[in-house]
């Protein structure tokens, strides 16, 4: 989370300052050029596109079902795996892959396990009133 409350959100990754590699989570060794030492903090996962998507219909412990999970492409390069955040109507239809994506924290689950805990999460890239 941002210590500016007007900075969006991002999720921590690390560049590698050798070959560009972009990688999330951040780790200390490039996974393409296995230099040691040369990944960098940076600031990435604002936006992305939806690479695929399926809809969770058991849950384990702490989450309810049906809920989303999906791999998402970032503009930076990494393909991650997210849940959907809770604005996000869990139907067929709702997503397709290929659509814009935005990054935004909130409760991993909303069940008592799991409320206080925050995660990222991706939704579709369209203002809070609902438009592009």
């Amino acid at each position: 989370m941002p210590s500016d409350p007007a900075q969006l959100p991002a999720l921590l990754g690390a560049k590698c300052r050798d070959c560009g590699t972009v990688v999330f989570p951040k780790m200390p060794v490039c996974p393409s050029c296995r230099h040691n030492g040369t990944m960098q903090d940076k600031e990435i996962g604002r936006k992305g596109r939806l690479y695929s998507h399926t809809i969770a219909r058991f849950a384990p412990k702490g989450f309810k079902a049906p809920f989303f999970q999906a791999f998402i492409d970032l503009d930076e390069g990494p393909r991650i795996f997210s849940l959907i955040g809770a604005q996000c109507p869990v139907e067929h239809g709702v997503l397709e892959d290929g659509m814009e994506m935005r990054l935004v924290i909130e409760p991993l689950a909303d069940t008592l396990e799991s409320k206080d805990i925050l995660s990222y999460k991706y939704v579709p890239a369209k203002g809070e009133n609902g438009h592009a």
